[in-house]
């Protein structure tokens, strides 16, 4: 998967997935079961309003509520109110509710 992603120009992002719990406000059915995850994202500082992207994981442990994962914006570039660097991070959200957060620890990039 990681080949294809990066074949279609993707960045790719290797790092780690921590999962809120219902009483902080996440998922209340605990983390995905499934080991991919399409949501939407942002990067702080910037917030729901200015800088909400769609964002994937993939390859996290499901169940798990903290795990190594990959993960890559789906229809922006890594740029701008979405550019992540490592140590940055982005609060995962269903809607406008945050999720999780990813901490980047590795960037990976494609051919664009």
């Amino acid at each position: 998967m990681l080949d294809r992603i990066l074949r279609m120009g993707k960045t790719m992002f290797e790092g780690e997935v921590i999962w809120l719990t219902s009483e902080q406000g996440g998922r209340t059915t605990g983390p995905p079961t499934a080991d991919e995850y399409r949501a939407t994202g942002y990067v702080p500082p910037h917030n729901v309003q200015d800088g909400l992207a769609s964002f994937w994981l993939r390859e996290f442990v499901p169940g798990q509520w903290r795990s190594p994962a990959r993960a890559w914006w789906l229809a922006v570039e890594n740029a701008g109110p979405q550019e992540l660097r490592p140590g940055s991070v982005v609060v995962v959200t269903e809607g406008a509710r945050p999720v999780a957060y990813f901490h980047v620890d590795e960037i990976r990039s494609g051919d664009a």
